[in-house]
C-alpha cells in the first residue's frame, strides 16, 4: 500500500533510513528526476500535456545524517514518489563540534 502524504513533501526517519514521500499527481515515472549531491536530495518533474500546458515541480531536501548514497532507492506508484535514503552508521555524531574559546 502506498503512503499518501498530507503535504506535498514529507520526510520521515524510518528505522535506519530517511523516507521522503512526494505527492506528484498526473506525472509519469519518466517525468521525474531524482538526484543526490552534497547531502541534498533534488526532486524535479516536468510534464507537458497535449494542449501545450506545462506542469513543473522542483524541491530540495537536506537530511541531517550521513546517507549511503549507493543504496538510495526511489519508486513511483499511485501518484506518490517514495525515496528511501539509508542512514550510514557511524560512531561519530552528525555535524562537527566547534570549541568555544575565551
Amino acid at each position: 500500500m502506498t503512503h499518501h502524504p498530507d503535504h506535498e513533501v514529507e520526510l520521515y526517519n524510518d528505522d535506519g533510513s530517511y523516507r521522503v514521500f512526494v505527492d506528484l499527481p498526473g506525472f509519469d515515472p519518466g517525468d521525474v528526476d531524482v538526484t543526490w549531491l552534497d547531502h541534498r536530495l533534488s526532486i524535479s518533474a516536468e510534464r507537458t500535456d497535449d494542449a501545450g500546458s506545462s506542469r513543473v515541480f522542483h524541491h530540495h531536501v537536506t537530511v541531517p545524517r550521513e546517507v549511503d548514497a549507493d543504496a538510495i532507492t526511489a519508486t513511483y506508484r499511485d501518484d506518490v514518489l517514495d525515496i528511501e535514503l539509508p542512514i550510514r552508521e557511524s560512531d561519530d555524531p552528525p555535524g562537527l563540534r566547534i570549541d568555544v574559546r575565551e
